[in-house]
């Protein structure tokens, strides 16, 4: 096997490895997370089960035509992945989706992801499947792979990566088989061989390849669609599509009279007509004619798929979700699910309501149910949220300001109507990167602004009074990414410069008292200038996410504490978020992590451990009703459901979770759901105390020496810090 070509095969309970069995039961890793996505980038449609099947960055939509119902599976669902490129069906009933970094077979309702690396250990993308009786071929971002179905449960069988005169390890982007041919389209030509004997295709000299360098008419060299219409190979650029005509003679490629320019994304077959899909619209070819189809119901002309069933037709856009016609009029099917994928920020208020910025597709708020978009007129990027005790959400943009909204109205807030200020060039273009929230007082910083004074605060209850502040209060901002606020300080974190730590006493609004200093590496050993989030926890701690990792400010010795975070998290930390037990949860590049307040363990989060959407963290937010972790991602969002429940601040009514509470092979915990700091303790229906613990560690089932306990009931008593108890039973079953 060539050693590119590493294979990590994990089943929803089982982990295989192609260098020796490796299980490990995953059913848990999934327990608890939930994903919610946009299905609007839609990649590919077909029709099997008597069910439209819609695969989509967002996940995998199955929708009954008939009824139009519909049922959404994601990454939390158990195929590990929403960034999907390709599904099918064999002959013996086995579905195969394709996808970022994994091959995923569902049979008998049970999920078989197959994680595919390359030689740096990345996770490389799966963009189509061609099923070849025993075996499968896989077109990929790194070239081309044969899988066995059958062998050892599912393997590789070889790597294919030098076609001809291709540059080595092109995209594959589709597969075509025609009879012992196997025709290859990739992001450097168009490459075809005899795959009778696949030992042969290691050899680029038994591969043809055709580009633009023995077929200038092509333009470029990226085919992205080919089809066998009428015995002819017909392929998709990012130009144009053609006509394949080769003999031993001469070869030909004729350009599709389409317009001009397109990318072809797909090509299908339907009865005796091809479908043409691409960036100028779709096309039908049937016999030598070729029509566009002018479709002003549609919102535009970019299109990835689609498929005909009985008269309807199935349309993919390539943005815009799903649209359901009759090749003339056209209408929105309701996939539901976000605005888009990009989360760009999230927030919660008292009663629960969640309310995500999705980056340039504004935002939305969610109601338990559902999300309904909040309708703002706004091109710019949404950067942030947060929602004020009197009802208000308040939402930030890149060159938009600031918007008020309430279930009346959105008011806007730039320069004539607050103490925001726009950029050098444009006044208009009001920069705003963060929003902090009090009890009176809304914070926001920005960017950049002209007069750099990138600090403002408002007072909620009259949105005519502002104060800004910079250069002239000693404060020198300039890309400041990120505020929050502690009783008398706020604090800024810059792209370049460090931290601000300002004092503005009882009244921002009088600056007779107020105070500033820089915190910089140089002066208190600040991770790194370079900032991206700054947190203050429910005990007034300063802690800051940097370039290089986590930081916490003590001002008992006016420097910075840095932690140490696990190798395979980070370094960048790029949000942070404290949940009712003090912990702090830290977003990454590379993951999420739960930092315990108590034991200083960290626990590191992935999509390859978890139900996270993507390992790229652009918000995270604890929802105060239920303790939930809302995570933020460019794939979506995802929420992971508090272990404890809703928690409570009643001591009285505390209950231990789960319970009965089993333990089998280790691992287990059980959590309580007071919202206050306690101490555990717990004993034997006899009243032996067997174990003493902090409420913020969990408990294994053990007892003070760390041995198990056996199966039987337990008592837990509960101590507050201000003497209350709370006390209750547990079941302790050991398995």
């Amino acid at each position: 096997m060539h050693r590119a070509a590493k294979l990590i095969c994990i089943s929803f309970l089982v982990l295989v490895s192609i260098v020796g069995p490796v299980r490990a039961d995953l059913s848990a890793e999934f327990h608890g997370w939930l994903s919610y996505t946009s299905t609007k980038e839609v990649r590919y449609v077909d029709y099997f089960e008597d069910s439209l099947q819609v695969v989509t960055y967002g996940g995998w939509l199955k929708i009954d035509p008939i009824t139009k119902g519909m049922r959404k599976i994601t990454n939390a669902s158990g195929i590990g992945t929403n960034d999907l490129h390709y599904i099918m069906k064999d002959p013996d009933g086995n579905v195969w989706l394709a996808g970022y970094g994994r091959l995923i077979k569902q049979s008998d309702g049970n999920f078989t992801p197959y994680l595919f690396f390359d030689r740096d250990n990345n996770l490389i993308t799966i963009y189509t499947i061609e099923d070849d009786g025993d075996q499968l071929w896989l077109g990929t971002s790194r070239g081309l792979y044969l899988f066995s179905k059958f062998a050892n449960g599912g393997q590789i069988e070889d790597f294919y990566f030098r076609f001809g005169g291709i540059n080595p390890e092109p995209s594959v982007y589709d597969i075509l088989i025609d009879g012992d041919s196997i025709w290859l389209a990739t992001s450097g030509g168009l490459a075809v061989a005899n795959k009778s004997n696949p030992d042969l295709l290691k050899s680029y000299i038994n591969w043809r390849s055709f580009n633009t360098n023995n077929f200038p008419v092509l333009a470029v060299d990226t085919i992205r669609a080919l089809a066998l219409y009428r015995d002819t190979v017909h392929l998709g650029t990012t130009r144009s599509a053609f006509k394949l005509s080769l003999s031993s003679i001469d070869t030909t490629f004729t350009r599709l009279s389409t317009r001009l320019p397109i990318t072809v994304r797909k090509m299908t077959l339907e009865g005796d007509s091809l479908f043409i899909y691409s960036s100028g619209g779709f096309f039908i070819k049937h016999g030598a004619s070729i029509y566009w189809n002018n479709t002003p119901t549609l919102p535009n002309y970019s299109f990835a798929t689609g498929r005909l069933v009985g008269s309807q037709h199935w349309l993919g856009m390539a943005r815009d979700g799903i649209y359901l016609g009759d090749l003339t009029t056209y209408e929105k099917f309701n996939d539901e699910g976000l605005p888009g994928n990009n989360v760009s920020a999230l927030s919660a208020n008292a009663a629960g309501d969640v309310v995500g910025c999705f980056d340039r597709n504004g935002a939305a708020i969610f109601d338990g149910q559902g999300w309904s978009s909040i309708n703002l007129s706004i091109r710019e990027w949404a950067t942030a949220t947060v929602q004020d005790p009197l009802g208000n959400i308040w939402l930030a943009a890149w060159g938009g300001g600031l918007f008020q909204v309430t279930p009346d109205s959105i008011i806007n807030y730039k320069e004539v109507n607050s103490s925001l200020r726009g950029v050098i060039d444009s006044p208009d273009y009001v920069v705003v990167r963060d929003l902090a929230v009090s009890s009176s007082y809304l914070y926001s910083c920005q960017f950049i602004s002209r007069e750099n004074n990138n600090v403002s605060i408002m007072n909620l209850f009259d949105h005519s009074q502002w104060i800004s502040f910079g250069m002239s209060d000693g404060v020198m901002m300039e890309g400041v990414l990120s505020i929050d606020f502690t009783d008398r300080y706020f604090a800024v974190g810059t792209e370049n410069n460090g931290v601000y730590y300002y004092y503005y006493g009882t009244n921002p609004f009088d600056k007779s008292d107020d105070s500033a200093v820089n915190f910089r590496e140089d002066n208190t050993r600040l991770g790194s200038n370079n900032v991206n989030v700054v947190r203050f926890d429910r005990n007034g701690i300063l802690w800051v996410g940097t370039k290089y990792g986590l930081s916490r400010y003590d001002p008992g010795i006016e420097r910075f504490i840095n932690v140490l975070l696990p190798a395979n998290f980070g370094p960048e930390v790029t949000t942070l978020a404290f949940d009712r037990r003090g912990n702090i949860w830290m977003g990454s590049r590379r993951g999420l992590a739960k930092y315990n307040s108590v034991s200083g363990t960290i626990d590191v989060y992935t999509t390859l451990n978890s139900g996270l959407a993507d390992n790229i963290i652009n918000a995270l937010m604890i929802n105060p009703v239920t303790n939930d972790i809302w995570v933020g991602t460019p794939a979506g969002v995802s929420r992971l459901s508090s272990p404890i429940g809703a928690p409570t601040s009643d001591i009285s009514q505390v209950i231990a979770f789960p319970n009965p509470f089993r333990v089998s092979g280790g691992g287990e915990f059980l959590s309580f759901n007071y919202n206050g700091e306690a101490t555990v303790r717990i004993f034997t229906a006899s009243g032996e105390k067997v174990r003493e613990f902090n409420i913020n560690v969990p408990w294994d089932g053990k007892n003070q020496q760390g041995q198990a306990l056996a199966t039987g009931i337990y008592i837990f008593l509960l101590t507050a810090e201000d003497g209350s108890v709370g006390r209750g039973k547990i079941l302790l079953i050991r398995e």
